[in-house]
C-alpha cells in the first residue's frame, strides 16, 4: 500500500511538471508569435532642422513612447530613395510607415500594393489607397491666425512670406496667413518668394534681407530647415534697429530666435501618436486624417513667452476672437483644397 501511495504522489508530480511545461512552451510560443509593433518615417531633409523635420521625429519618438512600437527613420530626398525605402522598411515587418510631405504620394502608391500589411501615411495630399491614406494637418487655421496678428500689427502695411519650394501643401499655408492678414488690414500688401529648396540657409537669409529692405516688417516662413536664413535676417535687422518680427511654423520655434519670433503655428505631436494607435489597434481606415484645431488642439497658435508683451492685448484678443468663429465654422479659413489634379 505504501508503494502504491508513493507511485500516485509521483504520478501527481509527473503531471504537474508536464502541464507546467507545456502551459510554459503554449506561453513562449504565443510570445514568439506577437508580432511587434514597427513604425518607420521617411523624411524630406534633417530631424535636427528645428521645424518641418524634427516635428515629425519627435512625434516618432512619442509613438515609441507611448505605444512600446520599435522605431526608425531615415532621410529620404529623391523619388527613387523614397521608393526603395518604403519597400524596404516593408520587406522588414514595418506595420506602418509615415512618408513626411506632399512628395510622398507616388512612390506610396507605388510600392502599397505589393505590402497589403504595411500602412503608408503621407504628411499632406489625396491619395488614398487600401493601406494608403493622407495625415492633412490643417495648419491653414493656425497660419490664418498668424496672418491676423501681423495684419493688425505691421506699420508699414507690408508682409512676406518665404517658403522652401512652390508646392500646394505650402502654398495653401501661405493663402491662409494672407487671408488673416487682409481680414485684419484689407490695404495691407503680401509678398511671396521662394528658396527653391528646403535647406539653402543663406539664400533663404538673402529673401528676407531683401524683403526688409523693401519695407516688410513681418514675415511667415515655411521653408523648413531654410527657415533658420529667415530668422537670422530678422536677428539681424532688429540689431540694426528695425521694428521687424517673424512667425514659426509646424513646430514650437520659439527657442530658435527668442527676440524675433512673435508666434507659433504649431502641430501637436499627438497627431501622429493617434494614427499610429488605430494602425496598432486594428481600426486603422484609409481616408484622409484630418487633424485641425477643434479636434484637440491638434493644430494650435503657440506664444513666444519671450515677447508676450510686444503683441498688444486687443490684438490677442481679436486672436481668440477669431479662433472661436473658426471653429463655429463663422470664418472660412482660404485654403488649397487638394485633388487629383494636385498630383
Amino acid at each position: 500500500m505504501r508503494m502504491k501511495h508513493y507511485s500516485f504522489k509521483i504520478l501527481a508530480l509527473l503531471l504537474i511538471f508536464g502541464t507546467a511545461c507545456l502551459l510554459g512552451m503554449i506561453a513562449c510560443d504565443k510570445k514568439a508569435a506577437e508580432k511587434p509593433f514597427k513604425v518607420a518615417m521617411l523624411l524630406p531633409g534633417s530631424a535636427s532642422d528645428a521645424g518641418w523635420n524634427a516635428l515629425a521625429f519627435e512625434g516618432l519618438k512619442a509613438i515609441e513612447k507611448e505605444l512600446g512600437a520599435q522605431i526608425s527613420h531615415i532621410e529620404s530626398r529623391t523619388p527613387a530613395d523614397q521608393e526603395d525605402h518604403f519597400r524596404s522598411y516593408a520587406q522588414n515587418g514595418y506595420s506602418l510607415v509615415f512618408g513626411h510631405g506632399y512628395e510622398y504620394q507616388d512612390p506610396a502608391k507605388a510600392v502599397a500594393p505589393d505590402f497589403p500589411g504595411t500602412v503608408f501615411v503621407t504628411s499632406s495630399g489625396s491619395t488614398i489607397l487600401k493601406n494608403v491614406a493622407p495625415i492633412v494637418f490643417e495648419m491653414e487655421e493656425a497660419t490664418y491666425l498668424l496672418g491676423v496678428i501681423a495684419g493688425m500689427m505691421t506699420q508699414t502695411g507690408k508682409v512676406g512670406v518665404v517658403g522652401g519650394t512652390n508646392i500646394p501643401s505650402i502654398n495653401s499655408t501661405f493663402m491662409a496667413f494672407e487671408g488673416g492678414v487682409k481680414a485684419a488690414n484689407p490695404d495691407a500688401e503680401v509678398r511671396r518668394a521662394y528658396v527653391g529648396d528646403w535647406d539653402n540657409i543663406g539664400k533663404a537669409k538673402e529673401i528676407a534681407l531683401a524683403q526688409i529692405n523693401e519695407g516688410i516688417d513681418f514675415i511667415f516662413h515655411n521653408a523648413n530647415a531654410a527657415g533658420r536664413g529667415v530668422f537670422e535676417a530678422m536677428e539681424n535687422a532688429r540689431q540694426s534697429g528695425k521694428d521687424v518680427y517673424c512667425f514659426g511654423s509646424n513646430r514650437d520655434q520659439s527657442h530658435v530666435s527668442p527676440t524675433t519670433i512673435l508666434a507659433n503655428a504649431v502641430i501637436s505631436l499627438d497627431c501622429f501618436v493617434r494614427v499610429a494607435r488605430s494602425v496598432k489597434d486594428g481600426t486603422f481606415e484609409a481616408k484622409t486624417l484630418n487633424m485641425t484645431m477643434s479636434n484637440d488642439d491638434a493644430i494650435k497658435v503657440v506664444y513666444n513667452p519671450e515677447l508676450a508683451d510686444k503683441i498688444p492685448e486687443h490684438v490677442t484678443k481679436k486672436v481668440e476672437e477669431v479662433k472661436s468663429q473658426i471653429l463655429a465654422k463663422q470664418v472660412q479659413v482660404p485654403r488649397i483644397h487638394f485633388g487629383v489634379d494636385d498630383l
